[in-house]
């Protein structure tokens, strides 16, 4: 499973995205049934290991939830009364995670149902949720090259967000879609240097003609789940500074 199937682990995280609202809660979960959308599912926050399983049917009368596991899953039965089973689910646009508790599942159905939770934390994806790195907790990224021996370069990252970033490439050739730029390092301000490899999604030219001036999109491939937590610490605190600089509206 992905970075981003992972349970986030840190409580600002956690605390900042908290829906608790019922009605926005039922929506989200509505929505969750709706897409059909896959859901790890892991005995507690911590877990390496999970199993995959959808959620079939949400019913408010009962505050219950039913899922069904995806065939060919392996997993346990039980995890126990002392479990924190927690679920994650992404969607086109939003990460959601909510905890389940014990649970038990029907080994000849393949199904279960839990108790709805009382709250869910709700992140949103990259296209929907990247930040302008602030100048006083500035991003860079420097990109190693096969060129003329080994060239490695840095420049801004020009926004960011837990899946990804961006930035200006001014060198040699850019790298067109579907490229993999191998041994990239991300260095954000208060975090240890992150070695990645972005996988490039998109190029934009944006000097005059046959200029080597474009914006690149690259997506985080290969990342660690700490590696990943760390940035979306980032990501949320840069949003926060960024809300907390907008005037109020009169």
């Amino acid at each position: 499973m992905s970075a981003l199937h992972r349970p986030e682990t840190d409580e600002r995280v956690l605390r900042e995205y908290r829906i608790s609202n019922p009605s926005d809660r039922a929506r989200l979960l509505a929505e969750l049934v709706s897409t059909g959308d896959r859901v790890s599912i892991y005995e507690n926050r911590d877990a390496e290991a999970g199993f995959e399983s959808r959620l079939l049917a949400y019913d408010p009368g009962r505050d219950s939830l039913e899922f069904e596991l995806l065939p060919k899953q392996t997993h346990r039965n039980n995890f126990g009364p002392d479990s924190q089973a927690v679920a994650v689910a992404v969607m086109a646009k939003v990460k959601l995670q909510f905890d389940i508790g014990p649970l038990r599942v029907d080994a000849e159905t393949g199904k279960f149902q839990v108790k709805a939770p009382n709250s869910l934390v709700r992140l949103q994806r990259r296209d929907a949720f990247r930040v302008n790195p602030p100048r006083e907790a500035g991003a860079q990224i420097f990109i190693r090259e096969a060129v003329a021996g080994s060239t490695e370069w840095r420049t801004p990252v020009l926004d960011l967000s837990a899946t990804g970033l961006a930035f200006q490439w001014h060198h040699s050739t850019p790298p067109a879609h579907g490229d993999i730029l191998h041994s990239c390092r991300l260095e954000l301000a208060g975090v240890p240097a992150i070695t990645c490899q972005l996988l490039v999604i998109n190029t934009l030219l944006e000097g005059p003609p046959h200029s080597r001036i474009a914006r690149i999109g690259g997506e985080f491939i290969g990342i660690d789940s700490s590696a990943a937590r760390a940035i979306q610490i980032y990501v949320n605190a840069a949003q926060t500074r960024a809300r907390a600089r907008k005037p109020a509206l009169s």
